[in-house]
């Protein structure tokens, strides 16, 4: 969140500070440790903000809150979900397997909550180095009970924890794996698949625990054979084309083709940095040929999907099936299982308003609230979605939207507005990440707002909650 600490909690704050949810006010010589308690009170004891005005008009084409997104014919749509809890709480994994993609969700989100420590019980902290972040990560992550609140607490960094730099810490993770241990896919799509062997596979499998325990989404998507292997289902030859277009083109070409043996010259083996590999025994005097080329397809499927990768995928599902029990994910199919793993990659620009509440003097229909929404217009996705993290600490939302964000442990907190006075000295909107609120100062015209909402988006302010 936006709220600077220190990390002596005896020292005093040395300025005036202000909690990001009731505004209370704490003087200069107010200790680290008074103000973080008090956060962490508040958060308990949330309650919605006084006097907000929420004034948006509710058409016949508008949802209410009970709505999911999905994912059809590779088209995202928002649908209504009427899912009752009490119905299928005690349902089996075997039994709400064939049930509805809401139902399922709503399920596997009750059926974890079971193994929540309560942060009354205390909370783990997370130590990281940014300049380290992945060996710091691990090292910290083995000594950390993911089933309790984690604190992320950046080396350096004065910024208190309460809730949305976990959010950070997950996409800074992942973002700085995709340049060691992941590398992209050969299809159209920007997915990941696994690179080489290294330690930091326990990492991911700890953190994609994390992000499904506390219901965030991660920040890049994995090619589908290895999100089936998370779910504990089997390859198919379609799965492939997600992994490798070109080959998965190659093997189809010759599945559904008829060739001379001596022509086509393809043996039972794979060559990959500059080595041979059999596929099976002697399979380098094995020629394929029209009546073993599926085998030859499947073993190749085999050899990419499983045994290049075993070693890596071992640690991911090790790591992973610690704290989500493995039964609780095959509920899922794999385009189930990537909707709630990753969220809906999309910013639906009017969902977004049309779940936004107000803290007075702003409402709907406020000058700086208008103007703020015709800037927001103006961005394109990308734009969107910096803008987003800026606000939430997330790229995407969860598939239930922007009616159903949370803060830290599992609270609703829809996006918040908050007027500010605006100051020369500090001009730009304050995230408070945590809260998913946005502390907005009162400019005096539409360009002097654009001017400091684009540069949000325009520059690289990653690893920033709030200027202050």
């Amino acid at each position: 969140m936006g709220n600077r600490s220190s990390n002596n909690q005896h020292s005093k704050i040395g300025q005036e500070a202000k909690c990001p949810n009731c505004d209370r006010k704490f003087g200069p010589s107010t200790t680290y440790f008074v103000l973080n308690s008090h956060i962490d009170h508040c958060l308990l004891h949330q309650q919605p903000i006084h006097n907000v005005e929420f004034q948006m008009p509710q058409t016949q084409d508008q949802l209410g809150d009970n709505y999911i997104w999905v994912k059809q014919n590779n088209q995202w749509k928002r649908i209504q979900s009427q899912v009752n809890g009490g119905q299928i709480y005690n349902l089996s994994a075997q039994e709400i397997k064939n049930r509805s993609f809401p139902e399922k969700q709503m399920w596997f989100n009750l059926q974890l909550e079971k193994f929540r420590i309560p942060w009354q019980l205390g909370s783990d902290k997370l130590n990281v180095n940014l300049n380290d972040l992945l060996q710091t990560s691990l090292v910290s992550a083995r000594s950390v009970n993911f089933y309790k609140e984690v604190k992320v607490v950046f080396q350096n960094d004065k910024v208190q924890d309460a809730g949305g730099l976990l959010r950070e810490w997950l996409t800074l993770i992942f973002k700085e794996m995709c340049k060691d241990i992941f590398t992209l896919t050969e299809t159209n799509d920007v997915t990941y698949k696994i690179a080489k062997k290294s330690q930091y596979f326990d990492l991911a499998g700890l953190a994609i625990a994390k992000a499904l325990f506390e219901r965030m989404t991660i920040c890049v998507e994995f090619d589908r054979p290895l999100v089936k292997k998370l779910l504990g289902q089997e390859i198919s030859f379609q799965d492939m084309q997600h992994y490798d277009k070109g080959l998965f083109l190659s093997w189809k070409y010759l599945l559904e083709n008829q060739f001379d043996e001596n022509q086509l010259q393809q043996y039972f083996i794979i060559c990959k940095d500059d080595e041979i590999i059999e596929l099976k025994q002697n399979g380098a005097d094995v020629l394929v040929t029209n009546q073993n080329k599926q085998e030859f397809v499947d073993l190749s499927i085999q050899f990419y999907s499983e045994k290049l990768i075993t070693q890596q995928l071992a640690q991911i599902q090790s790591s992973l099936y610690k704290y989500i029990p493995q039964d609780f994910l095959n509920i899922f199919t794999a385009e189930e299982f990537e909707m709630i793993l990753y969220g809906v990659p999309i910013v639906d620009l009017a969902e977004w308003k049309q779940h936004t509440i107000y803290k007075t003097p702003y409402a709907e229909n406020s000058q700086q609230i208008q103007w703020f929404w015709k800037i927001l217009s103006e961005f394109d996705q990308d734009q969107l979605k910096k803008f987003l993290h800026y606000c939430t600490g997330s790229y995407r939302i969860p598939v239930n939207g922007f009616s159903k964000l949370e803060s830290n442990r599992g609270m609703y907190s829809k996006f918040q507005i908050v007027p500010i006075d605006y100051k020369n000295s500090n001009s730009f909107p304050i995230a408070h990440t945590c809260f998913n609120r946005l502390e907005l100062p009162k400019y005096t015209s539409q360009e002097l707002m654009r001017k400091f909402l684009r540069s949000i988006v325009l520059n690289d302010l990653e690893g920033v909650f709030g200027m202050e």
